[in-house]
């Protein structure tokens, strides 16, 4: 039975209003390179404040995922193929943006296994198109776990992007109900060996499916021992009906106290708050760690 709770206010964010000029041009841009973005495809509560400051999160490789995660507003189909042009488009709108610092994800395309590639060489593909257009901007990937093939993954670490950033989601008992085709073990792995391999690394969980206090702490310490350097921590909100249940909305309170736990317990960069996503404050992020 469905554990209905009231939204707290603080969750409730604004409609993003069409006659922002920057949200018009953002929207212009992409539409125009034919173009996808996490911030729709998963119905992110950040959209209007990060279109109207002229930044997106370009999400890459189709928006259907060959993954039923049940907590996730992406599509669950069978893929379509890739545009090999998307690299080339998603570099000229950063180009039009012109950002500083962008954000590139995907949907899990465990589709693509010939070449142990799992989606690795349209990444690699797209970094190095954006660089060739942008020569200053830094590049933040949110990778799927592409297996954990090391081929694959040494594809990015080739490709050297400013942060690496895969996401563990949620605790370990959780991963059977919320992450049936994912691995706990494996997330971890993959933010091991990407760290060995000298890049910046970075993870995000949601709170709310069911945790617990104890197990929250344990997840924070499972990720320092990867010696993960930025964590983001927020809100699951439920996408539709069909999605897992919200098990309970923290407080302000609870925000505060988990964020006090990893600065005291951890050498890891914190962004705890009910809104908080995996791009959210990206930058803002990324030059805090060179500060350290």
């Amino acid at each position: 039975m469905d554990n209905i709770q009231r939204l707290p206010e603080y969750l409730k964010t604004k409609i993003a209003s069409l006659d922002n000029e920057n949200y018009k041009q953002v929207r212009k841009i992409l539409t125009k390179n034919n173009l996808n973005t996490v911030c729709d495809g998963a119905r992110c509560p950040n959209k209007c404040e990060c279109y109207s400051s002229k930044t997106a999160t370009f999400l890459i490789l189709g928006n259907t995922c060959t993954r039923n995660c049940a907590f996730c507003n992406i599509s669950q189909k069978t893929p379509l193929g890739i545009d090999l042009e998307e690299p080339f488009h998603v570099a000229l709108a950063v180009q039009e943006l012109a950002l500083e610092y962008c954000v590139i994800t995907s949907v899990t395309r465990d589709d693509l296994k010939e070449n142990n590639d799992y989606g690795s060489i349209h990444y690699q593909n797209t970094i190095n198109e954006i660089r060739k257009l942008n020569h200053n901007v830094k590049i933040e990937v949110l990778t799927p776990d592409f297996k954990g093939d090391k081929i694959a993954l040494n594809r990015i670490v080739e490709a050297k992007p400013d942060v690496f950033n895969h996401n563990i989601e949620t605790i370990e008992r959780l991963y059977p109900i919320a992450r049936q085709l994912a691995n706990y073990n494996c997330t971890l792995d993959v933010l091991s060996y990407m760290h060995k391999n000298g890049l910046i690394t970075k993870s995000g969980f949601m709170l709310g499916l069911g945790e617990n206090f104890e197990e929250v702490k344990k997840l924070i310490l499972d990720l320092a021992n990867v010696n993960l350097d930025i964590l983001t921590i927020g809100q699951y909100i439920r996408p539709s009906k069909q999605h897992l249940p919200v098990e309970k909305y923290y407080s302000l309170e609870e925000y505060e106290k988990i964020e006090s736990f990893i600065k005291k317990e951890t050498d890891i960069y914190p962004i705890v708050a009910p809104l908080a996503r995996s791009s959210y404050k990206a930058k803002e992020a990324y030059e805090a760690i060179l500060q350290l």
